[in-house]
């Protein structure tokens, strides 16, 4: 089982997934505890570029909240620092 990732509110999750092709999907968490952006009704941003990912989520990220990735393919999951 895959230790569940400890988001809070403010912080920015980066999901990859290499199924077809490399994409990384950016957004905000809007409630504590989120693993993913399922029913999630603001925008997101898709790059296919890790580290232009990591920057769509420095832009995003709240101040004192963190980032975290996430490979779906895997389950594995990573903090990255800001």
């Amino acid at each position: 089982m895959v230790k569940r990732i400890p988001t809070q509110v403010g912080d920015v999750l980066i999901l990859r997934s290499d199924q077809s092709f490399t994409v990384h999907v950016i957004g905000a968490i809007s409630k504590d505890g989120q693993q993913d952006f399922e029913n999630q009704e603001m925008s997101l941003k898709y790059e296919t570029d890790r580290a232009a990912a990591v920057a769509q989520a420095k832009a995003l990220v709240a101040p004192g909240r963190r980032i975290f990735f996430r490979h779906l393919d895997t389950g594995e999951w990573s903090h990255i620092s800001s």
